[in-house]
């Protein structure tokens, strides 16, 4: 009887000690999802759409969004005409509201497209010159 009294004792140990530190599994479960959802709010900033310039007719596209970055159809002027541009962009920062051309300036001749959200609007930067877009639609 001793030795079955000291095995159920031993046995309830050694299983509170292998379950310390163990989270059950719906609450990690719940905090993936927490974690997830979190990082989705995060770079949803409403960077997806069409933009229009506001003093000209250079526009662009945002599409395919990640947590990395996103594709952009950007048309803007080139030899005093609209020529269409295709852009990976990534984010620079942890808010995901800067984002710049994968790459270098020196990667892409001198020239490097940073994106910032700001207020609602997109300013486009590149060498000294900016420029705002505005959500069309």
């Amino acid at each position: 009887m001793k030795k079955v009294l000291a095995l159920l004792l031993t046995a309830g140990m050694i299983l509170s000690f292998a379950s310390c530190g163990k989270e059950p599994e719906q609450t990690k479960e719940k905090k993936k999802t927490e974690s997830s959802i979190q990082s989705e709010q995060t770079v949803d900033q409403g960077w997806e759409g069409s933009w229009k310039a506001t003093d000209s007719d250079e526009n662009f596209k945002i599409y395919d969004l990640t947590d990395k970055g996103f594709k952009c159809e950007f048309y803007h002027v080139e030899e005093g005409q609209i020529e269409k541009f295709d852009y990976e962009m990534e984010f620079d920062d942890d808010n995901k509201t800067v984002a710049s051309e994968k790459g270098s300036a020196d990667d892409n001749g001198g020239w490097e497209y940073t994106f910032t959200m700001d207020g609602g609007k997109i300013k486009v930067t590149w060498q000294n010159s900016d420029q705002y877009y505005t959500r069309v639609g």
